[in-house]
């Protein structure tokens, strides 16, 4: 047989042969099949912890919708460990908690006058303040005038475990919510 027609042949058996392809392929398919796993377990924590944290802020905001004492800044900084026990959360959280009212012009979203009473940040974060209102005119909804309601904003900062295509970020939720035992929550203002 001649050199050339032997290398033909041995190629062909080579390609025809079976044996062994099989760990081939899992050699292949195995990073891809581990990253969408770990893929698969990021998103699905970080929809949790979303989650939480959205359930979490709605206990906060139902919790102080019934308080009908005056609250202090002992109070509003518990909230904050109440907070965090229910996200179970490793990495810093903080809350704002405002009372807002409606002053004039209540129906229109544009030219309604909304005025900060109070004010309480956790952690020492900033306050909100009536010159602040412009911006959360579409987060609240439309009130009667002279009403009042409470703002509850949590942040939490999240950050996967692995590398797979989400990046760390802040979880923020706004949940309004009326008084429901007073016409007004009675908050402490943070500076």
């Amino acid at each position: 047989m001649k050199p050339l027609s032997l290398i033909k042949a041995r190629l062909r058996a080579f390609a025809e042969d079976t044996r062994g392809s099989l760990s081939v392929e899992a050699a292949l398919i195995m990073p891809l099949l581990t990253w969408l796993y770990v893929g698969s377990f990021v998103w699905f924590d970080a929809f949790r912890t979303q989650n939480a944290n959205l359930k979490a802020s709605y206990t906060i905001a139902d919790m102080l919708s019934r308080q009908t004492d005056t609250l202090d800044s002992n109070f509003m900084e518990g909230l904050n460990t109440v907070f965090d026990y229910l996200t179970s959360s490793n990495h810093p959280t903080y809350l704002r908690m405002t009372t807002i009212q409606c002053v004039s012009a209540c129906a229109d979203e544009a030219a309604r006058d909304l005025q900060v009473l109070e004010s309480y940040a956790t952690g020492g974060r900033t306050r909100l303040y009536t010159a602040d209102m412009a911006s959360y005119k579409s987060k609240i909804p439309f009130m009667v005038d002279g009403d009042t309601i409470i703002l509850v904003e949590s942040f939490m900062a999240y950050e996967p475990m692995f590398n797979v295509g989400l990046s760390a970020r802040s979880f923020e939720n706004y949940i309004v919510t009326r008084p429901r035992f007073a016409s007004q929550l009675l908050i402490p203002s943070s500076s």
